[in-house]
């Protein structure tokens, strides 16, 4: 059987993995790469002599030039929408790095487009396949802590070595003065998918944010979150965001109910010692590209059903549209579930 032919939207960390799972798994090659760094674009041609390799204002003309079966799309985050759109209308499965998009009309966008050609869409939400954090909402899931009647997300990330150009990770599109990466979409993206998936199906009625730039760093515009959340059922949820912090403790979700509490891996209840979770067997290699580029690989071929679906990264967008609107407004801002 051929293998299905692969472009890749920002080799870099997450999609330079992809690609790396793709040649693992043997089941899809990369045909096609879109990258900004002219660095980067020499060391993929070395790599890959035989793929059509353009700059990141060369999209549309690489997705027509190497054909490709799937999109892959890990480049800035505010051209998830239309590049995804564009993918799905040249008949492609996309796979997106998280967020699926940043605007709820780009959400939107994708859900007509996929509906429409009857592609796969799978948002990459790799804290999903990680210790402890995915391993706590399985045990909430599980019904460990009871019924529930609050459940926290938290992105606390020191980003300094994104942000500032002498830092080892500098990545300039996330602090572009146009477009920087909103890292409430961004990174507080990773808690709300855990606390969605808990909450199944159950609505989030409204949301109101808070939010501000104290910190100093070096990025364009808000870098501090803090969203209350209220659910159809009576939850109520928080996220808090910081990606200007001096260091943190890296804490991603709580959860807590009834008969007990989740938090930092551990399972506590009144008058017992607390108990560690165990590590499962399925836990992803970094931030966990590995099992995703697998798993959506099954998706296509029809082996698994698609639990990152296109329906979880619309809600999840959504949320935070809301939340942004919230901050601008000053209100409570309700919000549009799918």
């Amino acid at each position: 059987m051929s293998k299905l032919r692969a472009l890749i939207i920002g080799p870099g960390g997450a999609g330079t993995a992809v690609a790396d799972g793709f040649k693992e798994d043997g089941r899809a090659e990369c045909v096609g790469f879109v990258e900004a760094r002219a660095e980067r674009r020499e060391q993929l041609a070395g790599e890959y002599p035989d793929a059509v390799i353009g700059d990141n204002t060369e999209y549309l003309k690489v997705l027509a030039e190497c054909s490709p079966d799937i999109v892959v799309d890990a480049g800035p985050d505010h051209l998830h929408g239309p590049n995804s759109v564009a993918a799905l209308e040249a008949g492609c499965h996309v796979l997106i790095e998280k967020p699926m998009a940043t605007k709820i009309e780009h959400a939107q966008a994708i859900l007509a487009a996929e509906k429409k050609s009857g592609k796969v869409v799978m948002v990459d939400y790799t804290l999903r396949y990680s210790h402890p954090w995915a391993t706590m909402m399985q045990a909430a899931k599980a019904g460990d802590v009871g019924p529930i009647f609050y459940i926290g997300g938290f992105y606390i990330h020191d980003m300094w070595d994104y942000y500032n150009p002498a830092g080892s990770a500098y990545t300039p599109w996330r602090v572009d003065k146009d477009n920087p990466q909103n890292i409430l979409f961004g990174g507080g993206c990773h808690g709300l998918d855990l606390m969605l998936l808990i909450m199944e199906d159950v609505p989030v009625l409204d949301v109101h944010c808070l939010a501000n730039h104290l910190s100093e760093s070096d990025f364009p515009q808000e870098d501090c979150y803090l969203v209350s959340l209220r659910f159809e059922n009576g939850v109520v949820g928080k996220i808090f965001v910081t990606s200007g912090c001096n260091a943190g403790p890296g804490q991603m979700l709580e959860i807590f109910g009834r008969d007990g509490t989740l938090h930092d891996g551990k399972l506590l209840r009144r008058g017992q010692e607390p108990v560690e979770l165990p590590e499962p067997e399925k836990v992803g290699v970094g931030h966990g590209w590995n099992l995703t580029t697998r798993e959506f690989l099954d998706v296509i071929d029809g082996k698994i059903d698609n639990w990152m679906n296109s329906t979880y990264g619309a809600r999840n967008t959504s949320i935070f549209d809301a939340a942004i609107k919230s901050f601008k407004s000053g209100e409570v801002e309700k919000v549009t579930w799918f």
